[in-house]
């Protein structure tokens, strides 16, 4: 018979247990130094911890004590129907007999194989699931049963295996999150970077290596000054910084930042704060932000290349402004000198020369709304089509233009949007035929307000209805193409949709959906 002292010493047994579990060894030998409590205070012979796959239905010991005259457990596999573990694991339960004889399994494989005449375990649990077995056996009979007190310290040493467990698998999760993360941010960011409140360095991506020619800790613990060119860029730098801590999340375009070398560089930055994380969202204030966090782009090619379009555009703009004035100046002389056919040349280069005007004037506000803030707030839709109408029907005495709509409707845009009601009433008036029928009809919902230009002219023809309703970029090469990409540019750009209804008999219907806020 296995020794079997029947004084099971609770106090010493528990004290002695989490002595051992609370120290920072690695956790395989924290387990076998408890498996030695259970083999001392239960008076048998061998303790072991066993890994279980109900899948596959392996079970492996990998942690055991030793055992006088017999070889080592740990390492031992088995068909886990041939432990007496199976019973555990199953039932998810403690099982636990003190002689296989009272359980009619003198011929079961763990005491045939391996002469277990005594088993007690418990399953760990992991994530509500068994995944392995705390046990204690001998190779004798134990004379007594397992009382309720030596079941509870079973119990707690597989709950407390469960829990390092499933704690070490949290941080080795949490491990390949950060690194996956780590590692989306350097190939999404040229530069990923953190501020310490002072606007230290306290982390900056491998990826920085590349952008400013620095190593990452070079940069670590140097002042945000080391990156930036001269003082004006401190300024403004400290300016944005103040404004994170604060609680803001800043993004700004073309930021000078300067590389080892010397050389300067631009880049695309958004920075946001980083906040004690002890401290509830909804009790967070900026005295709790203990870091800023940066990502950032290489934006310097963007930025040269902009400048050299908006210098070419610029000059092509001024040339051609210059340029076709002369020209009209000429062919209105000419049609006053010359007769029939001549005159009718001479007006063509006129009408011509009123074409391109036109599209550098469109060119001219498209780059002037496309530099403009895009920030909303309340407009009066009613009130911008009375000022387009009003100035337009004056530009053109010939056209009857009339205009549905109730005293006011607000809408969430931009000033921009007087722009796009412009281009689309004088896209009307002027290719409508010689004495167009334009109609402004505006109605209101509770989400929405629909603005419908109406005309009785000849339609839109197809590139011109493909720019309204999908911006595509195709049309460019026709004046009015670009006007109508201007006006499908500001309205989507605040919200809004643009669709083209065509008439069963002549003309076209641009109807604009604009939200109410």
């Amino acid at each position: 018979m296995a020794d079997s002292r029947g004084t099971f010493d609770r106090q010493e047994a528990y004290s002695r247990l989490y002595e051992v579990m609370q120290t920072d060894r690695p956790l395989k030998e924290r387990l076998r130094d408890a498996l030695e409590i259970g083999v001392d205070q239960f008076g048998v012979e061998l303790g072991y911890v066993a890994e279980v796959d109900r899948e596959t239905n392996d079970w492996e010991v990998i942690v055991s004590t030793d055992s006088e005259g017999r070889s080592e457990l740990t390492g031992l596999q088995e068909d886990l129907s041939n432990t007496f573990c199976l019973r555990t694991i199953r039932e998810e339960g403690l099982v636990s007999f003190a002689d296989v004889a009272d359980e009619g399994l003198e011929d079961h494989p763990s005491t045939v194989e391996y002469g277990i005449q005594c088993y007690h375990g418990a399953p760990i649990m992991v994530d509500g699931e068994p995944c392995g077995t705390v046990c204690f056996s001998s190779y004798d009979p134990r004379a007594t049963a397992f009382s309720e007190a030596e079941k509870s310290f079973t119990h707690l040493v597989a709950q407390m295996a469960g829990y390092e467990i499933e704690l070490a698998e949290r941080e080795a999760e949490l491990d390949e999150r950060s690194e996956i993360y780590r590692a989306v941010l350097d190939a999404s960011f040229d530069l990923v970077f953190r501020l310490d409140p002072q606007a230290r360095f306290s982390y900056t991506s491998p990826s920085g290596l590349d952008f400013l020619d620095y190593e990452p800790d070079e940069l670590n613990g140097a002042p945000m000054a080391t990156v930036l060119p001269d003082d004006e860029t401190v300024d403004r730098a400290w300016e944005l910084f103040r404004q994170v801590l604060s609680g803001e999340t800043i993004e700004v375009e073309y930021f000078p930042l300067e590389t080892k070398a010397g050389d300067v560089v631009y880049a695309d930055i958004r920075a946001t704060p980083i906040y004690d994380s002890e401290v509830p969202d909804d009790e967070r204030t900026p005295k709790d932000i203990v870091a800023v966090q940066g990502m950032s782009r290489n934006a310097t090619e963007r930025k040269r290349r902009d400048g050299l379009i908006s210098v070419i555009n610029r000059v092509l703009r001024h040339n051609l402004r210059n340029d076709v004035g002369v020209i009209n100046g000429y062919a209105e002389l000419l049609e006053g000198e010359l007769a029939d056919q001549q005159e009718t040349l001479a007006r063509r280069i006129r009408t011509t020369s009123d074409r391109l005007l036109d599209l550098s004037e469109t060119a001219q506000k498209l780059e002037q709304t496309l530099e403009a803030p895009n920030k909303r707030e309340p407009q009066d839709v009613v009130a911008l089509v009375d000022r387009v109408t009003d100035q337009l029907g004056k530009e053109y005495p010939e056209a009857a233009i009339g205009v549905d709509a109730p005293d006011s409707a607000v809408v969430e845009s931009s000033p921009r949007l007087e722009t796009a009601i412009w281009e689309l009433v004088d896209n009307a008036a002027k290719h409508a035929g010689d004495a167009p029928e334009i109609e402004v009809d505006i109605d209101e919902t509770d989400t929405h307000i629909e603005l419908a230009i109406r005309d009785d002219g000849p339609g839109l023809p197809e590139l011109e209805r493909s720019v309204l309703q999908s911006g595509e970029e195709t049309p460019l090469v026709h004046g009015r193409g670009l006007g109508l990409w201007l006006v499908y540019w500001i309205v989507t750009g605040v919200g809004g949709s643009v669709t083209v209804i065509e008439r069963e008999r002549s003309g076209a219907t641009v109807a604009l959906r604009l939200p109410t806020g």
